[in-house]
């Protein structure tokens, strides 16, 4: 029952990766929404064409990141887009370091995405609850003991 959050909580924190969740349909094909990403910071000179990294999708800080991949490096400017290919834009590569995914794990996150996806959730793991409670509700089996050879009386 742990091991999901162990392997989506604490080894990405130990390892030193970022979670995300993908929330648009832009990366169709390769990350559908609904998956989970881990990503590692990295600084500009590691990136390469091909690369998909997440990126702020607005300009303040509680907006939501997407995930973008390289389609061209020129210089300190690289082309991202989506895998459509309809919305490529550049990027300036003037920040220290970028996200760039390590992992993706498709649907695990689409509880997160999805209007009413906390119910969901919760119905599920109630479903898995009352199962669990129905298949380990069994009747007391009788244990039969052998019975001891009986001694002839008299005898010792």
């Amino acid at each position: 029952m742990l091991v999901p959050v162990v392997l989506l909580v604490l080894l990405p924190t130990v390892l030193g990766l970022d979670r995300y969740v993908v929330s648009d349909r832009s990366m169709h094909g390769t990350l559908g929404r609904g998956s989970v990403v881990l990503a590692r910071e990295v600084p500009p000179s590691d990136l390469r064409a091909g690369d998909v990294i997440t990126v702020q999708r607005g300009v303040g800080p509680n907006d939501d990141r997407v995930v973008r991949r390289i389609v061209a490096i020129h210089g300190d400017t690289a082309t991202i887009g989506s895998d459509a290919g309809a919305d490529a834009r550049p990027l300036s590569l003037t920040s220290p370091s970028y996200s760039r995914v390590w992992l993706a794990i498709p649907w695990i996150g689409y509880p997160f995405v999805l209007d009413g996806g906390w119910l969901l959730l919760l119905s599920v793991a109630a479903t898995f609850l009352a199962l669990g409670v129905i298949v380990g509700r069994r009747e007391p089996q009788v244990v039969a003991r052998p019975s001891l050879p009986r001694q002839p009386v008299g005898s010792r």
